[in-house]
């Protein structure tokens, strides 16, 4: 059973006390398993090439708790950042409300919109849903659901439909609804019961993207009114074929029904989706500042595939890459969640002739609660896997990228880094990168 016992009294109690910000916030609600953060990042890119002023809130952080909430892509600085968690902290401090780590974030953020007047808040739910410390808003301008799969089984439940209805739990009677894509068929048939019982006045189930088949880079759909669309897709992977047309199709309900935002054109969309960055998914990094020596090509793909479904999504992109390669073999570098379904993950990932180097992520700040497998749990399991997969352990996480890369220059193949966006986090503070 989970440690955690979700309900929305004590964020309520918070944000109550701090003069109920949320009620004033204009909010785009994201819920899902896979997709809510790339998604979350093209509609923000977008609107701000609106000239809109928005703000963003996705969790967990990259690299420090500051960075889950923008201004404009911006994060927080860290100086407005303490001033107003402080606020919020005395506020929980004062009135007894034992409020969590998590909703302190959370009423921190909704804080710092309603104070720097944001024209949209961009909200992605942390853990399922219906009792998730975002779900706060009793009319938001969309509520989206991105693709649904295994994750958090402990606390949403041992089902798809389950799972399903405490990610529905954002859907609100008299609100729009836009659903991504649905792997599971599960999910798409309960998001669609769920909007009907809710009340929700439009719901709207987008069908993927089209890839142009000269530029794979570009894509294409049909609007609502069934006028076509070109964009391109900076964004790696073919799950964002789905993530990009949620998106596309969020703002042009948007646009279409909110006057607001009647002043957004196929233009605002083009330049906001080609312009968004959404760190440390299915993204090259160059590490040959830590790498000397061994293969020429120092760049190295991360993705923090954290479930089974980013898994299979990750060893789709990589078997495309593959194809191009004369040694089709991954040397991966891997640390992953205690909790996770790593087993099912490994198995998603691997193939005969792989090598894995498990490693750790260190602790992450304001997450006491999130701890890393240990590496001699990760080699058990990947050899009970039964393939044929050369896997060690390494101290660090230099030694890991050394050992990979010196691998890699002696049986070919390509470097990749996944398993846990702490682990991501790890990386990017090493190299020094941007979030």
């Amino acid at each position: 059973m989970s440690m955690f016992k979700l309900t929305l009294d004590k964020i309520y109690d918070l944000l109550g006390h701090a003069d109920n910000p949320h009620l004033r916030l204009s909010a785009i609600h994201i819920a899902g398993t896979n997709g809510k953060g790339s998604t979350s990042a093209y509609i923000d890119f977008v609107l701000q090439k609106a000239n809109l002023k928005t703000g963003r809130l996705n969790t967990p952080h990259l690299c420090e708790p500051r960075d889950s909430i923008r201004i404009n892509g911006v994060p927080i600085t860290k100086e407005d950042y303490q001033k107003t968690y402080d606020a919020i902290k005395v506020i929980n401090s004062e009135h007894n409300i034992e409020a969590s780590l998590y909703e302190l974030l959370v009423a921190t953020a909704y804080r710092w919109f309603d104070a720097q007047r944001v024209d949209v808040a961009v909200v992605e739910v942390g853990v399922g849903g219906r009792l998730d410390a975002t779900n706060v808003f009793d009319s938001p301008l969309l509520s989206i659901i991105t693709s649904i799969g295994w994750d958090h089984e402990d606390l949403l439940g041992n089902s798809i439909e389950a799972i399903s209805r405490e990610k529905a739990g954002i859907m609100k009677p008299g609100c729009k609804v836009v659903v991504s894509p649905q792997v599971e068929e599960a999910a798409l048939v309960t998001l669609k019961n769920c909007a009907a019982e809710f009340g929700c006045s439009r719901l709207i189930c987008v069908a993927p993207a089209e890839r142009d088949s000269q530029k794979v880079d570009r894509a294409s759909l049909k609007l609502l009114d069934g006028t076509p669309i070109e964009f391109h897709v900076p964004l790696l992977g073919d799950h964002q074929l789905s993530n990009a047309a949620t998106a596309v199709t969020a703002i042009d309900l948007l646009r279409k029904t909110e006057a607001r935002f009647f002043h957004i054109t196929d233009d605002h969309i083009k330049d906001g989706m080609a312009s968004t960055r959404w760190p440390g998914r299915l993204q090259y990094v160059d590490v040959s500042s830590v790498v000397n020596g061994g293969v020429t090509e120092k760049r190295l793909l991360v993705d923090a595939a954290h479930n089974p479904q980013g898994a299979k999504s990750l060893r789709d992109f990589v078997d495309k890459l593959l194809q191009d390669k004369d040694v089709p073999k991954v040397h991966w570098i891997y640390a992953a969640t205690k909790g996770k379904d790593v087993q099912r993950c490994l198995g998603l990932l691997l193939r005969d002739g792989d090598t894995m180097i498990a490693n750790t992520f260190s602790k992450v700040e304001d997450m006491s609660w999130v701890n890393c497998c240990e590496t001699k749990d990760i080699v058990t399991r990947v050899n009970e896997l039964n393939r044929e997969v050369n896997v060690t352990a390494a101290e660090n996480l230099v030694d890991a990228l050394r050992q990979a890369y010196d691998r890699c220059g002696k049986e070919g193949g390509i470097v990749v880094l996944s398993g846990s966006i702490y682990f991501v986090a790890d990386l990017f503070r090493l190299l020094g990168l941007d979030v």
